[in-house]
């Protein structure tokens, strides 16, 4: 998070001392999540993600520092994605498998630097995720999956601004930390060490 907070400052600095131009507004669109762990077999359960896509929504503010060719975009976005797990109970005859859904609600803070090319440009930076809130189902089966309340990533993208007005973004976003660290079940816990990739597809309306 600290990285993400000078590279801000960095910007800030490079349109003051180079007469860049700074634009603000809002942002919002999609994001598809795509969630991997590695199995947990417990005494009583196999539980394993679903590798089906999830769809998620987002909105908040952004910025864009223009500088020699180059720009500087951070963001501060509240975005909403979801997960599935199977699982599959082993107490019951012919080993039954659940379907149970968990989803998050959480703070993103993206800030990708790159170059333009005309109203086109490409970029790549760091994103940093505060958790707000998760729900999950999984204590249906007196399951509990704990959760980190911060997790760090990266973002590599492409964007055309219209008019200099309208912002369009598609972006891949890659988990360098773990979404999830473990499952607790009867009072002992499983490792689970799941992670999230995502395509996010954004509107931004430029001020």
């Amino acid at each position: 998070m600290k990285r993400i907070i000078v590279l801000i400052l960095v910007g800030i600095l490079l349109a003051a001392n180079a007469s860049a131009q700074v634009r603000f507004g809002l942002r919002g669109g999609i994001n598809t999540a795509y969630f991997s762990a590695k199995d947990v077999i417990t005494d009583n359960y196999i539980i394993e993600t679903v590798n089906d896509a999830s769809i998620g929504f987002h909105g908040g503010l952004m910025m864009q520092i223009s500088f020699f060719g180059l720009f500087l975009q951070p963001e501060l976005l509240f975005s909403s994605i979801g997960s599935e797990l199977k699982v599959r109970d082993l107490s019951q005859p012919g080993v039954i498998s659940h379907i149970r859904e968990q989803n998050f609600t959480k703070l993103d803070f993206p800030v990708l630097l790159g170059k333009r090319f005309g109203p086109a440009r490409v970029g790549i930076g760091p994103v940093g995720t505060i958790m707000l809130s998760t729900k999950s189902k999984l204590n249906e089966f007196g399951l509990e999956e704990k959760f980190n309340s911060a997790t760090f990533g990266y973002q590599i993208g492409a964007g055309l601004d219209i008019l200099k007005t309208i912002a369009l973004d598609l972006k891949y976003e890659g988990n360098l930390s773990r979404l999830g660290n473990s499952i607790t079940a009867a009072g002992r816990e499983w490792e689970f060490d799941s992670r999230s990739r995502q395509i996010i597809v954004s509107v931004g309306i430029m001020f």
